[in-house]
């Protein structure tokens, strides 16, 4: 398993959290759609039925359906796979039903607006984000982030922003190795150095960063929450590294995602406490 990847739940035959009507057919279908990631995004027949303790017949009759509904697709070399346009179909679905997609995406239109500058949504999965939501501006430069992009959220403010409303224990969770993986010299490459960085942005109320995971991509990013206090999501204004004044990111960027993050917050029904402080 890559550093950084959150642990599954058992999902074995045999597992006594398993309900009693499971149909292994489709529970198989499934792990093996699992198998493929942002690390893994061609694996072969031998090797699923190798790492998943199923009978090749098995894969092979498995993979064969999946790839007729379209969920997976042969590549080049003839004897790997990878994840079909079934699959991609399946999270845009997904993503259009989530209530705060709907809410998220008039607030955000109004950002890039009164900015200039790229807007994106995203959520956490595990121990990545996925951008939900894209407000492009009209600009030569942008991000290569597009909807349903998915990276790893320690190496991103959009997902230091949600990481830092997780607990010691939850953190633990997400990253059960000391080690993380590297993106740039700016991405923390321990736990202990990325819990360092999560609290800052926590008491700072919002984050920022400097070709933190895309070279000459700078960002600034705030929380949002729901009903609960929880931050479910993330938002961020995107510019390019250098070409935006210290006194415009801090005096007006940085106003400008909190308070959007704030308004969207109030509309999934959040209110602070009458101290301030947040749930």
């Amino acid at each position: 398993m890559p550093d950084g990847q959150q642990t599954s739940p058992d999902t074995g035959l045999d597992s006594p959290e398993a309900p009693k009507y499971i149909v292994p057919g489709l529970q198989r279908g499934l792990q093996i759609l699992r198998a493929f990631n942002r690390e893994r995004r061609q694996i072969g027949a031998p090797e699923l039925a190798r790492e998943l303790d199923i009978p090749r017949s098995t894969v092979f009759r498995l993979i064969q359906t999946l790839e007729f509904m379209g969920f997976l697709e042969k590549v080049e070399n003839g004897t790997d796979y990878r994840l079909g346009v079934g699959v991609l179909s399946l999270g845009f679905e997904f993503i259009a039903s989530l209530e705060v997609s709907d809410l998220a995406r008039p607030v955000l239109e109004k950002l890039r607006d009164d900015t200039g500058h790229s807007v994106h949504l995203a959520i956490r999965d595990g121990s990545d984000v996925i951008f939900v939501i894209k407000a492009a501006a009209e600009s030569t430069f942008a991000s290569s982030a597009t909807i349903g992009t998915r990276l790893p959220a320690h190496g991103t403010v959009l997902g230091r922003m949600i990481l830092s409303d997780l607990s010691a224990t939850e953190l633990k969770q997400v990253y059960p190795k000391a080690s993380l993986p590297k993106f740039s010299p700016q991405t923390p490459e321990t736990l202990e150095e990325l819990t360092k960085i999560l609290l800052e942005d926590r008491e700072r109320g919002y984050a920022r960063s400097a070709s933190y995971f895309e070279t000459g991509i700078a960002s600034v990013a705030a929380p949002v929450r729901d009903q609960s206090g929880r931050v479910v999501a993330s938002i961020n204004i995107t510019f390019q590294d250098g070409l935006v004044t210290e006194d415009e990111i801090e005096n007006k960027l940085v106003g400008a995602v909190t308070e959007t993050a704030t308004k969207l917050s109030g509309l999934l029904n959040y209110h602070p406490t009458v101290s301030g402080e947040d749930g």
